[in-house]
């Protein structure tokens, strides 16, 4: 029986339950609170808020104080050194290690039973996949991830990048769909790894293409065209070049399932002839889906999708972090889809109160349609009421369950005279200037520089060559669009406190150069976040500035 077929069939009933739980949220909310209440009452953090008193999200909501990471993080680091029964009964087996892009990496406890709940999420978000795309599965899948292991703690438990973890537990039927060896994610070369994944992939057919971050798709489509050649040869010939640096344990793994394919490598030298360029849609005619982030940040790499791929569709992971996966996407349209009520407790702190001495914390049913919320998370990874620093937006709701979609990181700000500048007002005025002048861009960061008056400079990789007055109107159409964003902003300019922003044009692949030296800094791959506002005045001293635009 088709593979697809197969797993919706297992996987319907919990997609049924959980439609039916979205009509009564509240219910459902409670019933799994009460579930990690009594899992882990006896544990130290149960025993200190009365856990076993607990009877209502009443009761839980009075009892257990809203926290931050670093208020629990000397308890992650008793479980880390092998201390039991701190936070959850349950013993970690993993640490999940966030990407450290936004501050100092963070160890979140991962146990059989918070896998098997996170797995539960993953599994409906899985269903209405195959739903949609029965085909998805018609060839390969193309899967970027971060190696599992970095490391053990002091009581030697692994930890290492989560999307690792569950790529190396993937159930064997669905790992043998997988074109790349699990070994090359750790290779340290970066050209190494990504012609090795060029070389494997392009061989085969794809079907579908895997990996949180979009900016990795749209890398390795850029090198397609420095390594074609080689990689047809390569392909024809059976061979994976000799010239590039891999472990002997990785290259024989790899070199073992290498043949000859002289048919594949004439299909890809004729549609290089015929083309002048090979595209993966071209490559790749049964190219059924991309799965990846769409919200936040992103938007930029989305928008470079098309290029190479057509009209593809990208279907989100949800709103999903190390610590929890709060959101099952049920199609292909946009970035929003409803909570997951049956995987975590979810509460929600109106953005407008960060700095209020009197914070409001709303259910899932007190929520309005287009307002943002720090989402405050009790996941079964042994978090209780943690604000989890994400900005979510309710879109609307499904049934009675509100639809989220991730906005930004919520502390990720600069306020230099009250403007209070938000990556978001950055990512969407950018965004809107590059709309309407199509000027494509291959990175873009807002950061500030001091004087008088300070000013915000925009540090950009242009994807071409536009002329200098096209870099001006882009310059110019950013700033007015951040002041329509932002009244605050554009108050403070009015007022002179803030000096005109300038465009500084960083060379050609620095961006690269810059994600690679982070990578090799510790970063994950799969989860790298490209930066898009950053407070470091230092921050531009990454990039070789080749022009600075100043508007007249």
């Amino acid at each position: 029986m088709h593979l697809p077929t197969v797993l919706m069939r297992l996987l319907a009933p919990s997609a049924r339950a959980f439609e039916q739980a979205t009509k009564d949220p509240i219910r459902a909310q409670e019933k799994i609170l009460l579930e990690f209440l009594s899992r882990n009452k006896n544990t130290e953090y149960g025993k200190k808020y009365s856990f076993n008193k607990i009877k209502n999200i009443e009761d839980f909501r009075k009892n257990v104080p809203v926290t931050s990471y670093e208020y629990m993080r000397p308890l992650v680091d008793m479980m880390a050194d092998g201390r039991a029964n701190v936070l959850t009964a349950d013993k970690p087996v993993f640490f999940g290690i966030t990407s450290g892009t936004t501050g100092k990496p963070k160890l979140i406890p991962v146990t059989e039973y918070s896998k098997k709940k996170k797995a539960e999420v993953m599994n409906i978000w899985a269903y209405y996949v195959y739903r949609d795309h029965p085909d998805i599965f018609d060839g390969k899948v193309l899967a970027i991830i971060s190696p599992e292991v970095k490391n053990k703690t002091k009581a030697g438990i692994p930890y290492g990048p989560e999307d690792g973890h569950a790529y190396n537990n993937l159930p064997a039927v669905v790992k043998n769909y997988y074109v790349l060896p699990y070994e090359l994610f750790y290779e340290d070369d970066y050209d190494a790894r990504y012609y090795c994944m060029l070389r494997l992939s392009m061989e085969e057919s794809i079907s579908t293409i895997a990996t949180l971050n979009p900016s990795s798709i749209v890398l390795l489509c850029e090198r397609i065209e420095k390594w074609a050649k080689e990689i047809i040869s390569d392909i024809d010939k059976g061979t994976l070049k000799k010239d590039i640096v891999l472990s002997k344990t990785t290259r024989k793994k790899i070199e073992k399932k290498l043949k000859p394919n002289h048919k594949r490598a004439e299909e890809l030298r004729k549609l290089l002839k015929e083309k002048g360029q090979l595209l993966p849609k071209d490559f790749w005619p049964k190219m059924k889906l991309i799965e990846c982030w769409k919200g936040g940040t992103v938007k930029l790499y989305l928008k470079q999708l098309p290029q190479y791929f057509g009209n593809v569709p990208i279907r989100d992971f949800g709103v999903l972090s190390t610590e929890a996966r709060s959101s099952i996407p049920m199609s292909d349209k946009g970035s929003s889809s409803p909570l997951a009520i049956q995987g975590n407790f979810y509460e929600f702190m109106p953005r407008e109160d960060l700095c209020s001495a009197h914070k409001r914390y709303l259910l899932c049913d007190e929520v309005e349609t287009g307002k943002e919320y720090f989402l405050i998370v009790t996941s079964p990874c042994g978090f209780y009421r943690y604000n989890i620093d994400d900005v979510v937006k309710v879109a609307g709701f499904y049934n009675k369950t509100p639809m989220v979609e991730f906005i930004q990181k919520g502390m990720n700000a600069i306020s230099l005279t009250g403007e209070k500048i938000y990556e978001c007002h950055v990512s969407d005025a950018v965004n809107a200037a590059v709309a309407e002048l199509d000027v494509p861009l291959d990175f873009f960061a807002a950061s500030v520089e001091m004087g008088k008056p300070d000013k915000y400079i925009f540090l950009v990789e242009f994807n071409g060559n536009p002329g200098a007055q096209l870099r001006r109107e882009l310059l110019k159409k950013i700033e007015e669009q951040l002041c329509k964003n932002n009244s605050e902003y554009k108050d403070i300019r009015e007022q002179q406190l803030l000096g005109h922003p300038v465009l500084k044009v960083i060379e050609k692949g620095g961006f690269q150069k810059y994600k690679a030296k982070k990578i090799s800094e510790g970063t994950h791959d799969g989860q790298f976040k490209p930066p898009q506002l950053v407070p470091d005045t230092a921050f531009q001293i990454n990039f070789r500035i080749t022009e600075e635009i100043k508007i007249d």
